[in-house]
C-alpha cells in the first residue's frame, strides 16, 4: 500500500512517502506533484523516502517527470532519506547522479 503526506514550509513542500509506489498509485501522485510544482510560492520540492520501501518503473517515471517539471519552472527537487532498497533501484536505473540526494532536510 502506498500513501503520502504533503507538508508546506514557506517556499518548500515536503512530501513524505510511505509504502510501495507502483503503477496503480501513480496517477493521483503524479497529479498532486505537478500541482505542487505549478504552485508559484513553492520553490523547492523535497521527497522524503524514509518510509518508501519500493518503487517500480512507473514510480521512476514520475520522478523523471518531476525532475523535468521542476527544471522547466526553475525550481529544485531533492530526495532525502533514501533507504538501501530504494538506493539499489536508483543505482540500477542510473538516477543517483540526476537527483540531489541528502540525508535530511
Amino acid at each position: 500500500m502506498f500513501q503520502y503526506e504533503i507538508k508546506r514550509e514557506n517556499e518548500k513542500a515536503i512530501v513524505h512517502l510511505n509504502g510501495s509506489l507502483s503503477l496503480k498509485d501513480t496517477p493521483k501522485f503524479r497529479s498532486d506533484v505537478k500541482t505542487l510544482i505549478d504552485t508559484p510560492e513553492i520553490q523547492e520540492l523535497v521527497l522524503d523516502f524514509k518510509n518508501l520501501s519500493y518503487l517500480d518503473s512507473s514510480g521512476i517515471g514520475i520522478l523523471l517527470h518531476t525532475y523535468s517539471w521542476t527544471k522547466e519552472k526553475k525550481k529544485q527537487v531533492r530526495i532525502i532519506h533514501l533507504s538501501p532498497e530504494v538506493r539499489t533501484i536508483f543505482t540500477v536505473a542510473n538516477l543517483l547522479d540526476i537527483f540531489q540526494l541528502k540525508e535530511s532536510i
